[in-house]
């Protein structure tokens, strides 16, 4: 299936796409109400989302961060990953901190 939406974003890949009509049909007969209607995946892994009701979007794992634009909450996701790891690591980035 081709992605409705690509790109790269500091060696991380960001896709938007339709989901499987499979995963839809599923969703139905669960009776969970579908949220939204296309996947987002960061590097080929689904990542879940959810749509505020003033439709700003949030990542379940990044749920204090909200935005208009998925592409852009995904980018924002992948810099607060890179700075946590960079933290776990001990290390700091140059020109901040003591």
């Amino acid at each position: 299936m081709e992605p409705e939406r690509q790109e790269e974003y500091k060696g991380h890949r960001i896709e938007l796409r339709a989901r499987e009509q499979r995963a839809r049909e599923a969703l139905r007969a669960s009776d969970v109400e579908p949220q939204e209607e296309l996947e987002l995946l960061i590097n080929d892994r689904p990542v879940p989302y959810g749509q505020l009701p003033d439709g700003r979007y949030f990542l379940h794992d990044y749920a204090y961060d909200w935005r208009d634009n998925l592409m852009d909450l995904a980018r924002g996701f992948i810099d607060y990953q890179s700075g946590a790891e960079q933290i776990r690591r001990g290390g700091r980035e140059p020109g901040r901190g003591e």
